[in-house]
């Protein structure tokens, strides 16, 4: 199994599948800020000091996540930055889902209001967003160090 999730190809094709997304999702909040901050407000979870720098910064941690990710950019650091991500967007869907909000999520459409199932739908979607995210974290190319007998040669010859 860690080989197939190690595969090369699965791992370009999952950081473009969400890094993709990632864009897209960001894109209208990029250019409505205003928007996104009511988005945001209506999970009533944060001050509202708050509300507005973060409508004005996760659009662009979004969007720069998700092109890191699809050029195979700092892979570790955009891949991070995406579970955090991925983390709050669920623990804030979720706390909407479970005082029964009919709120717009924010995600994708700042226009229209969201039912308990499109929550709930979003909620899935995340979910499966976090575990391939999280198999491109932990699965993805690790840095080459040096063989161990290579250092150990190199140790008894004093040229370390």
């Amino acid at each position: 199994m860690k080989d197939f999730l190690s595969n090369k190809y699965i791992q370009i094709g999952l950081r473009i599948i969400i890094g993709a997304i990632f864009i897209y999702a960001s894109v209208g909040k990029l250019f409505n800020a205003e928007a996104f901050a009511k988005a945001i407000k209506n999970y009533d979870m944060l001050p509202f000091a708050t509300l507005n720098i973060l409508a004005i910064i996760l659009p662009y941690v979004e969007f720069f996540t998700g092109v890191f990710l699809v050029l195979g950019i700092y892979k570790k650091g955009s891949s991070a930055i995406a579970i955090l991500s991925l983390v709050m967007f669920l623990i804030a869907l979720t706390s909407a889902y479970a005082r029964g909000l009919d709120i717009n999520c924010g995600c994708f459409s700042l226009e229209t209001t969201a039912t308990k199932s499109d929550i709930l739908t979003r909620i899935f979607e995340d979910i499966l967003m976090l575990i391939g995210i999280l198999i491109v974290y932990i699965f993805g190319e690790k840095k080459k160090s040096e063989p161990e007998e290579i250092k150990e040669n190199q140790i008894i010859k004093g040229e370390i």
